[in-house]
């Protein structure tokens, strides 16, 4: 696939004017998906695709376009030549973009971390492990690749393995806990514990449903649900525009007029090798970028554009200036112990159609889903009927944190919408007081 995409980027460089200066994006994947109802295989496949984003820029003035390829170099020149006719004879006509910006000092790279995933073989496991229950899931594994190359000299390509696998254990009522397992590497231990786990509250879930009046509960929010909030909070975030135009949630804490617990830390994190360390425009990432430290608003994700249009150093954030693998360190509450250290409270395992009730302070509100449990005296009593909550980022990292798990969980997002997506979390649970029920 390498020396495919330096063909094709070789074919245009060698087309180009010396005034026209080009930028390519290649996205790669092959992905064997599965797709289990009632601990059976009911539907495999396997994805093979490759699209290439090609970006002319000439006199400050610049145009894209995105296509599909077959892979096969003799068949796909023609259109990837004719694109780029196209993109000539259209980006004359285009107004000049003021902000502008790409590598033009060579950093290339080369990244593959093969793990040889087995898909037959995870299959194979997940079947034995879940032939007793009503299990309903998708794995999705295999390679995903990303590669740049400009008119400039610089290569970069990041190729690498990893697996994602969704399920949910259904009882006789229809009830479901869901569950989630993603990595690089399977490590059947690890998968043991996490589905043993969503058996035992499966049992749970049939006893008689436990009414929760509107209040406030402690609570425990379990990697899965707390990474919900999390994706909330970087929803601007962590932006350094959205700060500057005043959008971002925690704006509060830029200012210094609001803290988390000193506890919490949250940082970009690439060293898993998930994402790649190259920006769309050939820009390095840093490997890691300190986002919250100790509980203070440390930086935030600049991209090249908002480096420009506001006159600051930029560290290589995507145009969005979101993350794409955000780590939130392990705290001290034994993981082993959850239960004993809720004490009395809600087990919230999901969350779901979270948005902002007011954004300006950080204010969320959302519904329990799959598998939220009243807990007494340290041991599960049975499931709560679905709630409402409505609570403040700062009370959840701050002022009513009570500790954080000194396990993390690795989750990758399970969207493949068009391609398998690259964004991760790598998250601890948490335990925390006065959490808002509303209705």
């Amino acid at each position: 696939m390498k020396d495919y995409f330096q063909k094709v980027s070789q074919l245009l460089f060698n087309e180009l004017d010396s005034s026209e200066i080009l930028i390519l994006n290649f996205e790669a994947e092959i992905t064997d998906f599965v797709r289990f109802n009632k601990s059976k295989i009911r539907q495999a496949g396997r994805v093979h695709q490759a699209s290439i984003d090609i970006n002319l820029i000439t006199k400050k003035r610049t145009l894209r376009s995105s296509l599909r390829l077959s892979t096969d170099f003799h068949k796909d020149k023609t259109l990837i030549i004719r694109t780029l006719f196209y993109l000539r004879r259209e980006v004359t006509e285009l107004p000049k973009d003021p902000y502008l910006v790409y590598e033009k000092k060579l950093h290339s790279s080369d990244f593959v971390d093969n793990q040889g995933l087995d898909s037959f073989e995870m299959t194979s496991r997940i079947i034995d492990i879940s032939s007793s229950h009503d299990m309903v899931g998708i794995l999705s594994s295999g390679q995903i690749i990303k590669g740049f190359a400009n008119s400039f000299g610089q290569f970069n390509w990041h190729e690498s393995d990893s697996f994602n696998f969704d399920w949910s254990l259904y009882n006789k009522e229809g009830k479901a806990i869901k569950q989630n397992y993603a990595d690089q590497k399977w490590n059947q231990e690890t998968f043991s514990e996490l589905y043993e786990n969503s058996a035992e509250q499966l049992e749970v879930i049939g006893e008689k449903e436990q009414k929760m009046q509107p209040g406030s509960y402690r609570v425990y929010l379990s990697p899965s649900a707390l990474n919900e909030i999390i994706d909330m909070m970087s929803w601007g975030g962590f932006s350094y525009k959205a700060n500057k135009i005043g959008s971002s949630p925690l704006h509060l804490m830029v200012k210094g007029e609001r803290n988390f617990n000193s506890s919490v830390t949250f940082s970009e994190d690439l060293s898993n090798g998930i994402s790649p360390r190259f920006h769309s425009d050939g820009f390095i990432k840093p490997e890691n970028t300190r986002l919250i430290s100790e509980g203070k608003y440390e930086r935030s994700l600049i991209s090249p554009r908002s480096a420009l249009e506001y006159s600051v150093k930029h560290n290589a954030a995507e145009d969005y200036e979101s993350p794409v693998s955000i780590t939130l360190n392990t705290g001290e509450i034994n993981s082993s112990d959850i239960l004993g250290k809720l004490e009395t409270g809600i087990y919230l395992n999901n969350l779901w159609y979270l948005n902002f009730s007011d954004r300006n302070n950080a204010r969320i509100t959302g519904l329990t889903r799959f598998g939220c449990f009243y807990v007494k005296n340290g041991e599960f009593v049975g499931p709560i009927n679905t709630m409402r909550f409505d609570e403040t980022m700062y009370n959840i990292f701050g002022e009513k944190l009570i500790g954080l798990t000194d396990k993390q969980q690795l989750l990758m997002d399970t969207s493949t919408y068009e391609e398998r997506s690259i964004h991760s979390s790598t998250i601890p649970g948490a335990i925390v007081e006065d959490f808002k029920l509303t209705l």
